[in-house]
């Protein structure tokens, strides 16, 4: 009886898992093995791309591909996630159900277990998919209610190659057991990426090989131990050609969506595609029962009880409207996709989408409220925006590039600067140039890519990953005529380096050796590798460069090379790639160890995405290469600066309990770059980020206990942290001053500010007052502040409350709008004299002119305000009450230096921002 070999791997490492804690690895690993083996026929071990002739070599082939992954995942810690979320109509359902054990987990478990036993994944990061797939799916709505409408619409944001589709493959896992019953995968503009994707569900979900040529095929999570094919519906294959087509829905029998059993469907994100799929559910309505169709509010069919899980893989590519709303003529359709996926949607009564992207800033900068008459909202992720941080051993954007102005994040020393290719006079590939204008030769810097691929291969061959892919990337153009040209010379040159080692030419060996003398001994010391000796090196040339594919690939729109990893699974594809856009988005490109990247773009969307070096390097990040222009990797590092702020935005979204529809959103701009494309920032506006002469003050507070409580610490450790600074006497206020900025910041990093307050956000402060230190020409304006902990005159006993042991009298503030989702918007906060505290002449000036004299044109002033808050009136006749609050509110104010000598950011803020408080940003 046949045995696939991942079912004989899957119980291997459970035996490995039960002798690991009583005995060494090397003994539990080889116990586990041979209890294994000892039974078998080894010609009835059926692996996907190797014939095994003995035992002996099954074995050897068990031990090293389990030992590899043990070893990388070793310390391995899972990436944190954070989520703002808009419960509006949302009725907690999921964690209920799985509490009282009403969810039969058959496609979770089996995809849990391949993650596990297959996949070799460390628990904690399992464990860390298993909880963030919970969060995002307890967003949805709990589809087996019957005849409930809902639509959730939301966004999961990842880094680059850092695992979102594992992230969705476990979605749709738990979606499909929890009652789902139609599943479209969105993948993509290509056919390649919607064929790498269709493999991918194949193996982890499906079960099935749907490939034209393969009979009924278990793979994947139907090869475990102990698990059974399910059935499910599906209409699209493995195939280039397998995209969904109503003609192929007919051929299989015209299978209708129904209750019984799941559909899915991966699908290109194209026009024609979507406009099939929506005429194939639109027909269905014809042969539904009434149970299945719906009667909506304008009169039209609808899918009712068949509830959609629509996921938008690289959700910010084709996917956001590029048109505008309206224009003076009145209301103007949307772009065709986004038409196309908002009409799909409406097709059902009961729907969720959730995009996924690693560069989401086209879909933050859509309108948040744009509604058409005839499609409805747009795909704004209103509901929920979960950011996911990727686990300790993601090859990321901040560790290649490091971070602007950063002291602890300076980047790899991977990078070899280009000075011989698109530069603005390069003889090969000028900066700005052509489609006619095809090389006749390749700079003399790829041709050390080359050798670096060849030298890097025969080291990871000393590691003991000779059977692992191995890739170069070689991306200099979009135009298909060059690719092939530069893959013509590119093949030629290998070929010289190839036949100069199988033939021991001492030249050739030589220029290797320079190489390696000069480069990989530097920086495999720098990041602390394993550094093998020249002659060890020398010894696996031959056999690593051998093993290469001989001819380049090219993965472009007329080529029809493919990169079949798939196949070459057990023993390793070794090959360097050229391409395009085909190679930009999506596209894996597995073991990429050498980058040869000079394509310039100005978006940074494209620019990032474009990046398929960003993975998981595990035991040969040292022998990674980039190589590129001083110009580019300046650019990469200052997209990994805003993408890393970014980030900081929606830990403080989450940190403030936010919803996606209240808190503004930015991006840090540059002065030759765009976040995305013009048409996708039409919603957008240009904002400097500069305090230079404003009063901020927290107009608006958070009324949530938790954040009451957590205010309020923060507050006594500041003004505890104040003891050492001599109290300037006052009559009410008390008054410290020279107090460093590290205290400050202190205080305003732990503080939450109320969400949707851009002005008074802690963290932008506290950004604006870093930049001071920025550049080659740092200021010391924001250096030493003046504190000032406002009172009302103590005069009497009455109504006083200490705070660090000092005595003060709270401001009474009353609300100027009712008490809803946890605001408390009081308007203003400072008094007009408060600014003067710190002054030691009197002035009649205000405003910015007050802020330009001494002490304040040096000396910024942070005044807390101790508050008790008034109930809101619609009428002075409506009695006056406090509000019964679980801990007392405090404000702050910053009156800031009008001091010309600060310096600015400069972002490009969404509508929500916009609309927020950038009335009151002054």
């Amino acid at each position: 009886m046949s045995r696939p070999y991942n079912f004989i791997k899957s119980i291997v490492k459970d035996n490995y898992e039960l002798f690991k804690d009583s005995m060494s690895y090397e003994e539990a690993m080889d116990m586990a093995v041979s209890n294994v083996l000892t039974p078998l026929d080894v010609k009835s071990v059926d692996h996907p791309s190797i014939t095994f002739s003995s035992k002996e070599e099954i074995r050897d082939f068990l031990i090293s591909e389990l030992q590899y992954e043990v070893n990388i995942n070793q310390g391995v810690e899972a990436g944190e996630y954070h989520t703002l979320t808009d419960d509006s109509g949302h009725i907690p359902w999921y964690r209920d159900i799985v509490a009282t054990d009403k969810i039969d987990f058959k496609f979770w478990k089996r995809y849990r277990k391949y993650l596990l036993n297959i996949k070799q994944w460390p628990v904690s990061t399992v464990d860390r998919l298993d909880e963030i797939t919970d969060d995002i799916i307890e967003r949805l709505e709990d589809p087996t209610v019957k005849d409930r409408t809902f639509d959730r619409r939301g966004l999961v944001v990842g880094y680059v190659q850092s695992g979102k589709t594992a992230n969705f493959t476990g979605l749709i896992n738990k979606a499909i057991d929890s009652g789902y019953k139609v599943i479209i995968v969105l993948s993509g503009m290509h056919k390649n990426l919607r064929s790498q994707t269709q493999m991918r569900i194949d193996e982890e979900v499906i079960g099935r090989d749907t490939s034209d040529q393969a009979q009924v095929k278990r793979i994947g999570v139907t090869t475990l131990p102990g698990e059974g094919y399910i059935n499910v519906d599906t209409f699209t294959t493995q195939n280039d050609s397998g995209d969904f087509s109503r003609s192929f829905a007919q051929q299989v029998g015209g299978v209708q969506p129904g209750s019984d059993r799941p559909m899915i469907l991966i699908v290109k994100k194209n026009v024609s595609v979507l406009g099939n799929l929506i005429r194939y559910f639109r027909e269905s309505l014809d042969t539904l029962s009434d149970e299945y169709v719906l009667q909506n509010s304008e009169g039209e069919s609808i899918l009712n009880n068949l509830p959609l899980l629509l996921i938008d893989d690289e959700a910010d590519q084709a996917t956001p409207n590029t048109r505008a709303s309206a224009n003076d003529t009145g209301e103007l359709d949307p772009t065709s996709i986004n038409r196309n996926i908002r009409q799909l949607l409406n097709i059902f009564n009961q729907k969720a989408y959730v995009g996924y992207t690693a560069t989401p800033f086209a879909n933050i900068f859509m309108h948040h409220d744009n509604e058409h008459s005839l499609y409805g909202k747009d795909l704004f992720p209103s509901s929920f925006i979960i950011s996911m941080e990727a686990p300790s051993n993601y090859f990321g954007p901040v560790q290649v590039f490091g971070l602007n102005e950063s002291e602890t994040e300076q980047g790899l020393p991977i990078h070899i600067t280009v000075d011989d290719a698109s530069m603005p006079n390069s003889d090969f590939l000028p900066l700005r140039h052509r489609a006619t204008d095809v090389p006749d030769h390749i700079p003399e810097s790829m041709k050390e890519a080359i050798k670096c691929f060849i030298l890097s291969s025969a080291i990871r061959r000393l590691r003991g990953q000779g059977n692992k892919h191995n890739t170069m990337l070689i991306h200099c153009t979009r135009f298909n005529d060059i690719q092939n040209a530069v893959g013509r010379f590119v093949e030629d040159e290998f070929n010289r380096l190839r036949e100069g080692i199988a033939n021991d030419d001492n030249d050739i060996i030589q220029e290797f050796k320079i190489l390696f003398e000069r480069d990989y001994i530097r920086i495999t010391t720098q990041m602390e590798g394993v550094l093998n000796n020249w002659d060890e090196v020398r010894g696996n040339l031959k056999p690593a460069v051998l093993k290469m594919e001989r001819r380049p690939h090219i993965i472009n729109g007329t080529a029809g090379d493919i990169l079949d990893y798939k196949n070459r699974e057990g023993s390793g594809l070794s090959v360097i790639a050229i391409g395009g856009d085909k190679l930009s988005r999506g596209l894996t490109l597995e073991g990429l160890t050498i980058s040869y990247f000079t394509r310039a773009s100005t978006l940074y969307d494209t620019l990032m995405q474009m990046g398929r070096w960003f993975g998981y390097r595990t035991g040969f990040e040292d022998l990674c290469r980039i190589y590129t222009t001083d110009d580019l990797f300046s650019w990469y590092r200052h997209i990994s600066t805003a993408f890393e702020i970014l980030r900081k935005e929606f830990m403080e979204m989450s940190r403030q309990k936010s919803t996606p529809m209240e808190f503004g959103l930015r991006v840090l701009s540059h002065p030759d770059m765009m976040a995305t494309n013009a048409m996708k920032m039409r919603h957008t506006t240009t904002l400097p980020l500069t305090y230079k002469g404003k009063l901020t003050e927290t107009s608006s507070l958070s009324g949530d206990r938790s954040i009451l409580i957590n205010n309020s610490n923060a507050v006594e450790d500041f003004i505890q942290e104040l003891s050492p600074f001599p109290i300037v006497p006052k009559e009410n206020t008390y008054l410290w001053t020279g107090v460093p900025k590290e205290i400050v910041i202190s205080f305003l990093d732990a503080y939450i500010s109320y969400r949707g307050a851009p002005a008074s956000s802690t963290k932008r402060i506290i950004e604006f007052i870093e930049k001071q230190k920025e550049d080659d020409s740092p200021n010391d304006i924001l250096d030493i502040w003046n504190v000032a902990l406002a009172s009302l005159i103590r005069n009497t006993q009455e109504g006083l409350v200490q705070i660090a042991g000092l005595d003060i009298k709270p401001f009474t503030r009353s609300i100027k709008e009712e008490f809803i989702n946890n605001r408390l918007f009081i308007q203003r906060l400072v008094s007009p004299d408060d600014e003067k505290i710190d002054f030691e002449t009197e002035t009649t000036a205000t405003s910015k002119d007050l802020r330009a004299l001494l002490p304040r044109l040096n000396r910024p002033l942070i005044t807390i305000y101790p508050l008790l808050i008034e109930n809101y009136r619609e009428n002075s006749e409506d009695p006056v009450e406090l509000l019964s609050l679980d801990k007392m509110p405090f404000g702050f104010a910053i009156s800031w230096p009008n001091n010309n000598n600060l310096k600015q950011s400069t972002y490009d803020i969404n509508s929500v921002y916009e609309e927020l408080e950038l009335a009151n940003y002054d």
